[in-house]
């Protein structure tokens, strides 16, 4: 049986959405034990059209509490309490004993990726 294209919602936040584009993010902590695997996987926002395909290589699930340094660093929060605070904002009822879902991906493609690499290319060379 074939694999369903899975997507991760991402906030219509500019610099969360960038650095996905520019592979800078290739980390998230989802609330919750989620049933995301080994994959293709669609970055999106239903808020504001943006898009970017990606291949999962990591679903590792824990408590907020066992999220490693390494983890809640690569995905911008600069201590387990950030973390804690910067996850309320999506799970109003986050606590250290929430279960969670460490999801990693690379490869991060497609039109909006090329443009942003554009982008970059085209201030290098200014």
């Amino acid at each position: 049986m074939k694999q369903p294209l899975y997507a991760l919602l991402i906030a219509p936040d500019e610099k969360m959405r960038h650095d996905a584009e520019t592979g800078k993010q290739l980390i998230t902590i989802r609330e919750g034990h989620r049933d995301y695997r080994k994959g293709l996987c669609m970055l999106c926002c239903h808020l504001v059209p943006w898009a970017v395909m990606v291949e999962i290589t990591e679903v590792r699930y824990c408590t907020a509490g066992e999220v490693t340094e390494e983890e809640y660093r690569a995905n911008g929060h600069g201590s387990t309490e950030e973390m804690l605070n910067g996850l309320k904002k999506y799970y109003p009822h986050f606590i250290w004993d929430s279960p969670v879902t460490v999801i990693r991906w690379k490869n991060p493609r497609g039109a909006l990726v090329d443009k942003a690499k554009a982008g970059r290319k085209r201030r290098k060379n200014e």
